[in-house]
Formats: C-alpha cells, structure tokens, sequence
C-alpha cells in the first residue's frame, strides 16, 4: 500500500503540541493509537458533474490561480465569459465542497469556497463520506499537511506540469482519529483559519488609507510623463512557456506569480539552467528590475530583490528604472490607483484585457517632479508598507503555528 510519511510503526500518546500565537504551548493531548490506518479512496469521494456555464447561468469559476498556497479558504474567482476561462471548465462545485488542484501538488493548492461555480478537469471536486470516518471540516487540512503534500509531489507525474492522478491520490494511507477527536481537531484548527483570515483583511484595510492619501498627493506633486522617459528599458518576455525543469535554480516569473505588488517566487515554476540562459538573452532581471503582468490581471507589478535567478513568463514585461534607487517609486506610482485605473481602461477594450508593450512604453503616469515631492511620496508609501509589512509577520507567525499543529496531527 502507498503510505504518507510516518516516523515508524509505534503509535502513542503525543502530547505537546505547537505554540500558539501568544507562545503558551498548546496540548493537543492525542492518543494516535485509537486513530484507524485507512485508505484516502475509501473515505473521499470525487464529483464529476458537469455543465455548460454559460448555459446553465453559471457566474464563477475557480482556476488554480485563484487558489492560494496559504489557508485553505478560496477567495477569489473569475468571472464567466471573461474571455480568460478554458473550455474544460465544465465541473460543478457548491458552498463547502473541497477543492484540490492535481496539478503541482507541492504548491499545496487546497481550498474550501463558499460560493458556487465551476472548475477545470485538473481541480478535484471532494466531499468526505462521514460514515465511513472522515468528516468534511477536516479534510482540507488532511490535503493540506506536510506529509500529503510530499507524498502527492512524489507521485505526481509529468514533467511541463505534473499532476497527481486521481487513482495514485485514492492510494494515499494515512491515520484516521475518530470522528470525535476530527471534530475537536477541525475546530481549532478553523479557528485559527479563520484568525488568518481577520488579520489579511486587517492588512487589506490598513492599506486603504495611505493608498488613498498617496493618490493626492501625487495628483498634486506630480507630472503626467510617459513611462518609456522615465526608465533604461522596457523588454518584452519571450511570448513562448519555458519548459518547467524540476530541481532548477532559476524561476520562471508568470502574469500569476505577481500578487499585491509582491513577486511569489516560492509558487514560480522551476526552470533548467539552459532555459534561464535562453529567456533571458533579451536582459537577465537584475535586483531593482521590476516585473509587469499585461495580462492576465493586467497591471500587476513587483521588485525583483537580492538572490533572485528569475526569467520572464509569457504575457510579463520587465522594467528597468535609470537608477536602482527609482525602484520602489516607480513602483508606488504604477501601483497608485489613478495609474491602476489608467492601466484597467487601456485594457478594456480588448476580448482578453492586456496591454501591449507600445501601450506599456506609452503609459503617463505621475512622476514626482523634484527630489522634496518624491521623499513626501516616499514618506506616505513607506507608511502605509510599514503597516502591512507588520500585518504579514502577523500573518506569517499564524502560517507557522498552523504548520507546527498540521504537523503534529498528521505528522505521524
């Protein structure tokens, strides 16, 4: 049988759990040798229901962009008839179901919407069979653990995109509590989602002030100049995928790898050495470079920083202010939202809103016009990323606490 990780056959009584939040230790206080060794076949079941999303009114649909590596609740979604929906995505999902994307499974993509919609033939639609065990609240964390995620990264198969099949997944053997000790178990551990999830949108609404602030006074420090005379350079990607290569060092930035302003170079795609040599012969990103996603959402744009061997997706730009110390002001100002709603109607008049480069090289924005407007621009942003910055640890300690409890749970 195919196992999840275990550290030996002896099963006993762990008591010493994580620390919390607060550093009090947590006792968890289980007794491993009641839990049951199943099949994860036996106790999941897949739905394959299917429509026509449009035909049938379907609003939402989830790809695996839109699921993030952290948490396990889904958040965002597209819209139907957006133009950027594939035709496979054709599979029902209802509030509480459990979403798995196969593909990449170390990107631990798991999520729980509360909403309806439809996904692609790579994202499993799950719901736990509580007579035979496994209660639906403690899935997702199940599919979310450490010794899930390595076993489905070992078993996934592929190498542009692997992907964890469907019968290998049913194979996973792990150790099932009792449905009391599951209950007891999901709700701290929902607990703590749902504490994660008040602290992101804490961070989301500290952010509205200075963004808002930094609007005015750019408005009224700052001169509409185009892009392309602000800057060394503006390269264009490939316009080809690179091909993933697996133990790579080099990462291959796509449009969905930049999110709030940040390059997730964690969830990139490894690339091989001669495929970061080929995509970048046009420019190598160097530290202070920033990377603009035309699509796919458009506008998105982040810093590339120290240590970072990265290339460009499709559907990505590079900029390359004059100065390194222009970085972080270029990327206030393309992250205003003034320049944001600029970007947004630009885009708009297209199927698949995108801009072209000549659109990117063209692009006025507000560009503080002496060294006094761009420290009080500098000043605000720096605020305002102070405030978030101290949100995100936050957010990263609670990220720790939850790995340190999956652990102990499912750790063995």
């Amino acid at each position: 049988m195919a196992r999840g990780r275990r550290s030996g056959r002896h099963r006993h009584r762990r008591r010493v759990g994580a620390p919390a939040a607060g550093g009090d230790p947590v006792s968890l206080n289980l007794d491993k040798s009641t839990w049951k060794r199943v099949r994860l076949g036996e106790v999941i079941r897949r739905s394959r229901r299917q429509v026509d999303p449009v035909s049938s009114g379907v609003d939402r649909y989830v790809a695996g962009g839109h699921v993030d590596s952290q948490g396990v609740t889904i958040e965002r979604w597209g819209q139907v008839g957006d133009g950027q929906m594939g035709s496979t995505f054709r599979y029902v999902f209802q509030p509480g179901q459990v979403l798995f994307v196969s593909a990449r499974p170390y990107l631990r993509k798991v999520g729980v919407p509360d909403f309806s919609g439809v996904v692609a033939d790579k994202t499993y639609v799950l719901d736990a069979i509580p007579e035979n065990g496994l209660l639906q609240e403690f899935l997702p964390f199940l599919l979310s653990s450490e010794a899930f995620v390595e076993y489905g990264t070992a078993e996934a198969t592929g190498s542009m995109n692997p992907r964890l099949l469907w019968g290998p997944m049913q194979r996973y053997e792990f150790d099932l509590p009792p449905l009391d000790e599951q209950k007891r178990l999901a709700d701290l551990l929902w607990a703590v989602e749902r504490h994660r999830q008040a602290l992101v949108a804490r961070s989301e609404a500290l952010g509205t002030v200075p963004a808002r602030l930094l609007d005015e006074v750019l408005a009224s420090v700052g001169r509409l100049r185009p892009l392309s005379g602000l800057v060394a350079a503006i390269v264009d990607c490939a316009h080809k995928t690179a091909p993933t290569g697996e133990g790579g060092s080099a990462r291959v930035i796509g449009t969905r790898d930049i999110r709030n302003g940040k390059i997730l170079v964690e969830s990139a795609r490894p690339v091989s050495e001669a495929t970061f040599l080929a995509w970048t012969e046009r420019a190598v990103p160097q530290p202070g470079d920033l990377i603009f996603a035309r699509e796919a959402p458009v506008g998105e744009v982040g810093i590339v920083s120290e240590g970072q061997r990265l290339c460009l997706g499709q559907r990505t730009v590079l900029i390359r202010p004059r100065d390194a110390s222009d970085s972080f002001l270029l990327w206030v100002v393309l992250r205003s939202s003034g320049v944001q709603s600029v970007i947004t109607s630009k885009a708009a008049g297209s199927t698949v809103p995108h801009l072209n480069v000549g659109d990117i090289r063209n692009l006025e924005v507000p560009w503080p016009e002496d060294e006094i407007a761009s420290g009080r621009v500098r000043d605000l942003a720096l605020c305002g990323q102070a405030a978030s910055d101290a949100a995100a640890y936050e957010i990263a300690c609670i990220d720790s606490h939850m790995r340190a409890l999956s652990a102990t749970i499912f750790g063995g």
